[in-house]
């Protein structure tokens, strides 16, 4: 589970809010996913495979 860590700022591609970019906040080690927040009332898991670097 090195693919990201927390501070990385991520786009979602997969099926659940893709396109949206935020940040990782949380590494679940046991569930491997990430809690990524997208805004301060928005955040969901999600593992590696739904997301990306994000570059400007």
């Amino acid at each position: 589970m090195d693919t990201f860590t927390v501070g990385d700022t991520v786009q979602i591609t997969g099926p659940t809010m893709t396109g949206n970019v935020g940040t990782v906040i949380w590494v679940d080690e046991k569930a491997e996913r990430y809690l990524v927040r997208i805004t301060p009332a928005t955040q969901n898991y999600f593992t590696a495979a739904e997301l990306e670097l994000f570059r400007s």
